[in-house]
């Protein structure tokens, strides 16, 4: 991959990082809600006279679906600012070898 990327021409380089950065939002959502769904095992349940349901609230929804998408909306955003991270951290990592 660094390969590859080194031996790009820096109009390549710009869409390469732009394309990759639009990519990851969708991964993101679709990871976070999965890990939304594992979530909810974590959440203690609420007892009254009704019945026991899961405590977790959002927007309305209550258990697997609040948990759901919570972990959808921050993975939305959250893995291409880690995307964008780790790409700059090792641009300035190859740029202090120079």
């Amino acid at each position: 991959m660094k390969k590859f990327y080194r031996n790009l021409s820096k109009k390549k380089k710009i869409v390469f990082l732009i394309t990759t950065t639009l990519l990851a939002s969708p991964l993101g959502g679709a990871i976070g809600f999965v890990l939304g769904l594992v979530a909810i095992t974590f959440v203690p349940s609420c007892c009254n006279d009704n019945g026991c349901h899961s405590c977790a609230q959002f927007n309305g929804m209550i258990g697997y679906e609040a948990t759901a998408t919570i972990g959808f909306w921050i993975g939305l955003f959250l893995l291409p600012i880690v995307y964008l991270a780790i790409v700059i951290y090792f641009n300035r990592k190859s740029n202090m070898k120079k």
